[in-house]
């Protein structure tokens, strides 16, 4: 095929943008706008601006090109804002050589920029999933963790909270419950009704210890399972809902179009 300027000036560029939501945890509010492209000698040019992003984000950006026919063009020699790393920030630029990947284009051609939000305490690559065992070791270690980790946010903090309290309360128990029948044991001196007293109290403060054990296990082994139970519901729902966003720049009417698609699966 012979590649002239007129056919690839009047190429139809279709630019989506794809944000995925791991979680309310970290969503996303950046967006890409003002994209355009042009020719540079050999190379095809695409513009871009990621707006909105928060500092400590970096975006995934990969580019697929086909003709309208439906064939997908192979770009090996692709450079400069693509791949893993990408801040956020404007005037955003990739650059294809179409020349030394032997391409030479006569019909339409469509392509299509996918930034993806990388979020360093998933470190994956995933449509928005999250960590199923992730989640429960969060919450093993401290309960509600987890459900923090897989919804993104809550004052999931409180569960953990609960536990520690009724551990710590334990504990304390067990204390006061030793003291109780150590003083029980040693106690010869005392008349028999003191006695019992202390024999009681110990034995009432093991009650509450036991009872304050069972507790914290419950609510322990309740949230490894909740958080657990979270994150896979999260998975499921990244997987059946696809929101894309982008721009859409027709060559010939010379006019930007914004589109918005919700895909339910």
């Amino acid at each position: 095929m012979k590649k002239t300027t007129k056919t690839v000036l009047f190429a139809t560029i279709l630019a989506f943008v794809y944000f995925y939501s791991v979680d309310v945890r970290a969503q996303s509010k950046a967006r890409v706008e003002n994209v355009d492209f042009f020719l540079e000698g050999e190379n095809l040019i695409i513009t871009y601006d990621i707006v909105k992003a928060k500092s400590e984000e970096t975006f995934d950006v990969s580019v697929d090109i086909s003709t309208d026919k439906g064939t997908t063009l192979k770009a090996y020699t692709i450079t400069g804002d693509v791949g893993a790393g990408v801040n956020g920030g404007n005037l955003k630029r990739i650059s294809w050589d179409m020349k030394s990947d032997n391409i030479y284009i006569d019909d339409e051609i469509f392509v299509e920029v996918f930034a993806e939000p990388i979020y360093q305490e998933i470190a994956k690559k995933t449509s928005g999933e999250v960590s199923v065992g992730g989640a429960m070791l969060r919450s093993l270690v401290f309960p509600g963790w987890g459900n923090r980790y897989a919804k993104g946010g809550g004052a999931y903090w409180l569960i953990g909270i609960a536990a520690y309290g009724a551990a710590g309360s334990a504990v304390y128990f067990n204390y006061e419950a030793n003291n109780r029948y150590e003083d029980y044991k040693n106690s010869t001196d005392l008349d028999q009704t003191e006695r019992d007293k202390l024999y009681q109290d110990a034995n009432d403060y093991y009650d509450m210890r036991n009872s304050l054990m069972i507790a914290a296990g419950a609510i322990w082994v309740a949230d490894i399972i909740w958080a657990g139970m979270q994150a896979r519901n999260m998975n499921k729902r990244a997987r059946q809902s696809n929101v894309s966003v982008g721009y859409y720049y027709d060559p010939v009417a010379r006019t930007p179009m914004f589109s918005v698609s919700l895909n339910l699966k």
